[in-house]
């Protein structure tokens, strides 16, 4: 009798000393961090990389200020700004002066704001030169020259891109075609069949001023607006994807 009133006592100490540090233990809820405000303005825009609508809203804080906000269209109507259309149509149905609170890991980066631990110089010229077109951001440009491509080729690339109407992620799919030798997958101008690197560069970029689409034109800043749309044309060009 003594030995089990022993045991049992033994038992409720325990379990005494391990609840406390269960429970110190025991990790808090994920602090969640919100944008809040009333809406300015909201509207439907093609992301550059993906090429896939997003919702843009402008967003006057509670604190004061604006904030632009990307959401994807997901998200977007997840918090009443947008509704899709039987026919797949995205319309916004956000008003001006519409109360939000929206969770900060809804909010898709913005490719154009520059890293604050961007240290590579040429990365940061590819990616301001580029990313308003193509949505290629400096970690785009640093993860293709990671995988082994160097900055001429991503340029060029990039350019092949712009010139064929498509996104950033034609320009990594033209490098990867490179670095393949499987050139079948690019959609191309019609009637127009490369094998090769130096077809490929042929027809697409050997129709303007030479030596003008190439990385030397960039970082000498000797590449214009018009030397990235000369022989765009929406009526020729796919738009270049998979």
């Amino acid at each position: 009798m003594f030995k089990t009133k022993g045991i049992v006592g033994l038992v409720l100490l325990l379990v005494m000393v391990v609840i406390p540090v269960m429970s110190v233990g025991a990790s808090s809820p994920a602090q969640i961090t919100t944008i809040d405000g009333t809406i300015q303005s909201c509207e439907t825009a093609t992301d550059s990389f993906t090429g896939e609508t997003i919702v843009v809203c402008v967003v006057n804080l509670t604190g004061g200020g604006t904030q632009t906000i990307r959401l994807s269209v997901d998200d977007a109507v997840a918090n009443d700004l947008a509704i899709v259309e039987e026919d797949g149509t995205v319309t916004i149905i956000a008003t001006e002066g519409q109360e939000v609170s929206i969770d900060e890991s809804m909010l898709l980066e913005d490719p154009c704001v520059m890293p604050e631990d961007a240290s590579q110089p040429i990365s940061k010229i590819l990616a301001s030169f580029f990313c308003g077109d193509l949505g290629t951001s400096y970690d785009d440009v640093q993860a293709l020259h990671e995988a082994g491509f160097g900055f001429g080729e991503i340029a060029q690339a990039c350019f092949m891109a712009l010139k064929l109407d498509g996104t950033g992620e034609l320009c990594a799919d033209i490098l990867y075609a490179k670095q393949s030798g499987d050139y079948s997958g690019l959609t191309l101008p019609e009637g127009v069949a490369v094998k090769n690197w130096g077809q490929l560069r042929k027809a697409v970029l050997d129709h303007g001023p030479k030596n003008s689409s190439n990385l030397g034109s960039i970082v000498s800043d000797k590449a214009s607006d018009k030397e990235k749309d000369n022989g765009q044309s929406g009526d020729e060009h796919g738009k270049g994807k998979k």
